[in-house]
């Protein structure tokens, strides 16, 4: 697994499952609206054809892989999301705030030639046992919805590898895993305090086209 760069939840991906919004069925005959009220029904109808759209499960979110990444700001401000205007997370294009697992959250899209193929959650925490805490419910949830992770850096396999090659591992070099998400590849990880960051906790999905990026 050394090498992959996938980085960083709404519990909205569900791969063999259907979401279901409300979405119409034809056309509809309506009254002359005032402009500012046509106006207001036009944004809203982008956004109800986009979830529409995607009213069977997408690959993240309600986008799948190699979707124009131009839908992605309209996606996010429907599902009440805001712009983030920080400093963006390496690797990605876009980044808005959000709240997942009861937290705040960045939700963030990586973008190649105007086409999505990456999407992530990204979480702060205070130290090393509430991002301990935070990753091992991640990990629990992503299991219980794609099974046993594809690989465990706490499996004896990879302590074993790492003892014969070693290393000595800590706590955190243990909270890394991976799954098999279909059409991507999911991967949680915990990662230490940076100069200009604090303990961080993610989740990403990558589109298996893009793995070896």
């Amino acid at each position: 697994m050394v090498g992959r760069t996938a980085v960083g939840l709404s519990w909205t991906y569900r791969p063999a499952r259907q979401k279901f919004v409300i979405c119409p069925e034809g056309p509809a005959e309506f009254e002359p609206l005032p402009r500012s009220t046509s106006a207001m029904l036009k944004h809203f109808s982008i956004a109800a054809l986009f979830l529409c759209g995607s009213a069977t499960a997408a690959d993240f979110r309600v986008l799948d892989f190699d979707a124009p990444c131009q839908q992605i700001e309209a996606l996010e401000s429907a599902r009440g999301s805001t712009t983030f205007e920080g400093k963006l997370p390496s690797g990605y294009q876009f980044a808005f705030r959000t709240s997942e697992m009861e937290r705040d959250a960045l939700v963030v899209y990586a973008c190649e030639g105007g086409k999505f193929y990456r999407g992530g959650y990204i979480f702060d925490a205070t130290d090393e046992p509430d991002a301990t805490t935070l990753y091992m419910a991640i990990k629990k949830r992503v299991t219980s919805e794609l099974g046993a992770p594809s690989y465990d850096f706490a499996s004896k396999e990879h302590r074993k590898k790492m003892t014969d090659a070693g290393a000595t591992l800590s706590r955190v070099d243990t909270l890394v895993a991976f799954w098999d998400a279909g059409h991507s590849e999911a991967h949680a990880s915990v990662a230490e305090p940076s100069k200009d960051r604090g303990w961080r906790v993610s989740l990403s999905y990558t589109a298996k086209s893009h793995l070896n990026e």
